[in-house]
């Protein structure tokens, strides 16, 4: 599904390459963790493997009342492993049960690892993203909001995915990575790149053409010539979604 057009795509994928070499360095820790867990999902039982639910509390972000609740969060993770595959809309509503919020970051991290061809929800990726027209999710949204908003932005990362353009920034990752490209979905890799960009993109000049309106009907008889577009320097946008 086209969620994008063609020259917001472009211009996306354009700066995730002048991106890429900061956003690499940063998002290598956590490509390595996310393939750690990958690795061991499988073959633990998160309810009682220390090591691995210490790094998984660290990979989600885990805190506030779900850190409270964290060996039911453990539980869920069992019982997900147990369904091929799990729904986000599934995902989201039995980890937002255990704090009565809505976990749409936690949820989407989680199906991520049960699922790596899904994208996972961050603040990060959502500042980022409706600088290129992609559709704005609240801070504190409606349960059928996250899940139109996931549903949306795997559309959008297969449209990315599938363009031209992606195959050079993804050659670049995978020169970053190392031996865990190999284990990475492009899927996460596209979404480690989003998120771990963000605040590079948000220090990029811009250049915005402002347009005078119209003016009213003239005079008969007097002619005049189209004022020039005034560009405006380039200047620092700091926050890009508030």
């Amino acid at each position: 599904m086209q969620v994008l057009e063609a020259g917001q795509v472009g211009r996306l994928l354009r700066d995730l390459e002048l991106t890429a070499a900061v956003a690499m360095r940063r998002a290598a820790p956590q490509a390595e963790l996310h393939v750690w867990l990958l690795m061991r999902l499988r073959k633990t039982d998160a309810r009682t493997d220390a090591e691995f639910q210490q790094r998984l509390c660290r990979h989600i972000g885990m805190r506030g009342k779900l850190r409270a609740r964290k060996q039911a969060l453990f539980e869920l993770l069992e019982t997900f492993k147990r369904t091929e595959p799990p729904r986000f809309e599934d995902v989201l509503m039995r980890v937002s049960e255990l704090t009565g919020q809505i976990e749409k970051s936690v949820a989407s991290q989680l199906l991520a690892l049960l699922d790596p061809e899904q994208p996972a929800i961050d603040r990060d990726l959502r500042e980022l993203l409706p600088r290129y027209g992609f559709i704005p999710l609240a801070e504190a949204p409606m349960f059928d909001e996250c899940v139109s908003y996931h549903r949306r932005l795997r559309d959008l990362f297969e449209q990315v995915i599938a363009a031209p353009g992606w195959s050079g920034v993804c050659a670049r990752f995978d020169a970053a990575l190392g031996p865990v490209e190999t284990v990475l979905t492009d899927v996460r890799k596209l979404n480690l790149h989003l998120s771990h960009s963000r605040r590079v993109v948000a220090l990029m000049p811009t250049l915005e053409v402002v347009r005078r309106p119209a003016s009213a009907a003239r005079a008969p008889g007097i002619t005049t010539s189209e004022p020039a577009p005034r560009v405006v320097r380039p200047s620092v946008r700091l926050h890009l979604c508030r």
